[in-house]
């Protein structure tokens, strides 16, 4: 498959059909159409349904694309290396991410970097770490803060300095909102918003206990922000880490913290191959905030 064919797919794909993709991609409409149906008959199937309202990708047009973008990512990804010179560092740094307060520290990366090195960018993917993880091992990213972090035999891993806190982000006149700290059985009756990926690995249901069958979930979801919006109408109680959204007097929402405390510990993956001048200076840069942040949380007299 040549990379142009599969930059004529997403532009389709994108454009919703031939003649306005055509135009983004200054080329004639039958060219791209000819192009289009030269990678169909490659592959052997239809990539798109064609329908009233356009160009549609259809089950194999919507698996190729997921690897066309891969591809596609990983061959910039590749420019963007050789082109360097060999003092300089340039390019970008790619980070798959979930949502964690973690993320302050690679903020402070962030900084630190474009200080020394103004020409290092950052593209950063937010997911699940199940969303993201795929990728991460196609090579789509160079580091994957990585959510209920595990060991990997063949990566590299760190831990991260703050273990987020597990609570109920609900509104303040609501019954959960009235207490100080929820308990397994006070989620009873409620409706529930829960994480995918905290529901798939059993975490908040080995908290819970035989409790967890009575609860009402009524929302499975990704990454906590449309949740949160979600919780703020009032259709029911978000299940998250603490500190992700704001609450406080001014607020009509509270986060409740559960009873037993419940926390996940997060970290940042990277694979043993050599990383790029650009990826290197960031994880440099990052290892020591967070060995600085670390250290600071044992001293005596500091908050763990």
């Amino acid at each position: 498959m040549d990379l142009r064919a599969l930059q004529y797919l997403l532009a389709v794909a994108d454009e919703g059909s031939i003649s306005n993709a055509a135009k983004s991609l200054h080329m004639t409409q039958p060219t791209l159409s000819r192009q289009l149906t030269a990678l169909e008959n490659e592959l052997g199937c239809k990539l798109f349904t064609r329908t009233y309202k356009g160009m549609e990708p259809n089950e194999n047009g919507t698996k190729l694309l997921r690897y066309a973008q891969s591809m596609l990512e990983l061959e910039q990804k590749a420019k963007d290396e050789l082109r360097q010179g060999e003092e300089s560092v340039t390019g970008s740094v790619y980070i798959g991410a979930g949502e964690t307060t973690n993320m302050r520290f690679v903020a402070q990366a962030m900084q630190e970097v474009s200080k020394d090195h103004p020409e290092v960018d950052f593209e950063l993917f937010s997911g699940s770490t199940v969303d993201l993880f795929d990728g991460f091992m196609r090579g789509a990213y160079d580091f994957l803060i990585e959510c209920e972090v595990k060991a990997h035999v063949d990566m590299n891993s760190a831990m991260l300095p703050i273990e987020d806190v597990w609570g109920v982000y609900t509104r303040r006149n609501s019954r959960i909102g009235s207490l100080k700290r929820a308990r397994p059985e006070d989620l009873v009756g409620e409706p529930l918003l829960m994480s995918r990926q905290a529901n798939d690995l059993g975490k908040l249901e080995r908290w819970a206990g035989e409790i967890a069958e009575e609860y009402d979930v009524r929302v499975t979801y990704g990454l906590p922000l449309n949740a949160a919006l979600i919780a703020r109408a009032g259709f029911g109680s978000l299940l998250t880490y603490e500190n992700l959204n704001e609450v406080g007097q001014e607020t009509e929402m509270v986060f409740v913290p559960l009873f037993p405390k419940l926390t996940s510990k997060q970290g940042i993956v990277w694979r043993k191959t050599e990383l790029s001048k650009q990826a290197q200076v960031f994880l440099e840069s990052f290892t020591a905030i967070c060995s600085a942040a670390i250290s600071n949380t044992s001293m005596p007299g500091k908050a763990s």
